[in-house]
């Protein structure tokens, strides 16, 4: 939970000091964010594969195979990390203007992208090293690691961005948006290199980079569980570039307010998105132990702990509307903005019990090794609910916004209902011995 925390405040640092400067720096950096999440989703695919099957050969005490899968994992991660990274620098101005970005607004995004498309590779690289501890239940470290990268970040923020550091009142280098975007891509390089060391000092397993060899049965066991979890991640982010789109077209106080709320509800969101991830290794480790159901019994304690802390996040959010907001905007902004954010904070109120059900499912379904279903839940609530939904409303009722904050409501919650719909007809335990063989 608290590595997950740390994480997302990599963007949610960008975001605060972004927004001092402007609703359309922050704006821009938000803009590209579905289509960065779309390029990043391969190398989440990778992890997740990687961490089911890992913990399923760990539990099986199956240690060969798991330090084959270790090394091709690696070698994965790197290649196309870097493929990517160049065919995505390459394609910014494109794909940027294809979502509809203009003028000022467009450039700055397009700054923004291109640099982030840099660290692209060393976000690559960390999701192997994460598969490896996460399969062991090793989260503590990369926690640690993940502070230090985020501590970096949040320094360096004002130095690159601003011509002078507030508070401090040193001169700064004065980047603006291209300098919250080196910020993060410094801390991501620091990053990575203390999770090899980690990893080499303190992991029984880790990639033998003497002598390391591509095995192509391997890598293609890999990419055949990592595709369902990339489509979904991928239809995911393309569904939000989609939605990204229809946003703007209402202007940028409601990208801007779409924006800042969901930062917040990133913050609020991580212990039941930690949960959601921590079932992957657990159920995977004790499925393949064969404790079925254990496994079972897991996930239905992590469903109580995760509806007791929605409960707990939806209060915050209902009581301190005005304080959080207002970490994000300035008292003298456009009062537009303020009523679209308090609006679409009231209803992520209600939508974060959904979404902590979903990050449940979500594990459980991975550390079955059955990412199809995980695939089908990101893309049906996107795709066949969502989407769907905001274009009916925008066009064809007189709603505004409001339509874009009710879509994410129902979308959310329907696609929950079908999930557990899966849990309770699938024969779990058959499926999982058919995946490890």
């Amino acid at each position: 939970m608290i590595n997950n925390l740390v994480r997302t405040f990599y963007t949610v640092a960008d975001g605060l000091f972004l927004a001092q400067l402007s609703a359309e720096d922050f704006a821009a950096s938000a803009f590209s964010w579905p289509l960065n999440f779309l390029f990043i989703s391969l190398g989440m695919g990778i992890g997740v594969a990687a961490t089911a099957l890992l913990s399923n050969f760990l539990g099986s005490k199956q240690y060969e195979r798991v330090q084959v899968y270790v090394d091709n994992t690696l070698l994965l991660t790197l290649s196309l990390g870097i493929i990517l990274a160049i065919l995505g620098y390459l394609a910014t101005p494109w794909m940027l203007s294809i979502m509809g970005g203009s003028g000022s607004f467009l450039d700055k995004a397009i700054i923004y992208f291109k640099i982030s498309f840099i660290g692209l590779v060393f976000d690559f690289v960390y999701f192997t090293y994460q598969a490896i501890l996460n399969s062991q239940g090793n989260t503590k470290i990369m926690t640690a690691i993940s502070g230090i990268s985020m501590t970096i970040n949040i320094l360096l923020d004002p130095l690159f961005i601003y011509d002078q550091v507030p508070v401090i009142n040193i001169p700064g280098l004065g980047w603006g948006i291209a300098g919250a975007a080196w910020a993060t891509v410094v801390s991501k390089i620091v990053l990575i290199v203390l999770a090899i060391y980690v990893v080499n000092q303190q992991s029984r397993i880790q990639p033998q980079l003497k002598g390391i060899r591509f095995d192509w049965p391997t890598s293609q066991h890999i990419m055949k569980l990592a595709l369902p979890s990339f489509l979904g991640y991928g239809g995911s982010s393309l569904g939000f570039t989609v939605m990204n789109a229809l946003i703007t077209s209402y202007g940028t106080n409601t990208l801007a307010a779409f924006s800042m709320v969901n930062r917040i509800s990133d913050i609020v969101m991580q212990p039941q998105m930690g949960v959601g991830m921590a079932l992957t290794s657990i159920i995977g480790q004790n499925m393949g132990a064969k404790l079925y159901t254990r496994a079972n019994q897991i996930f239905k304690r992590a469903i109580i702990f995760i509806l007791f802390m929605s409960i707990i996040s939806s209060a915050l959010m209902i009581l301190f509307q005005q304080p959080i907001l207002s970490i994000f905007i300035k008292e003298s902004a456009d009062s537009d903005l303020w009523m679209q954010a308090q609006e679409y904070l009231a209803y992520t109120a209600f939508i974060i019990f959904f979404m902590g059900l979903f990050a449940a499912l979500n594990g459980f379904f991975q550390g079955c090794g059955q990412t199809k279903y995980s695939m089908l839940m990101t893309l049906g609530r996107l795709w066949f609910i969502r989407v769907p939904i905001v274009m009916y409303l925008r066009y064809f009722t007189d709603l505004g916004s409001t339509g874009i904050w009710i879509s994410m409501l129902v979308s959310n919650m329907l696609i929950v209902v079908w999930g557990f719909y899966i849990y309770r007809k699938k024969d779990w335990k058959t499926l999982v011995q058919a995946q490890m063989g």
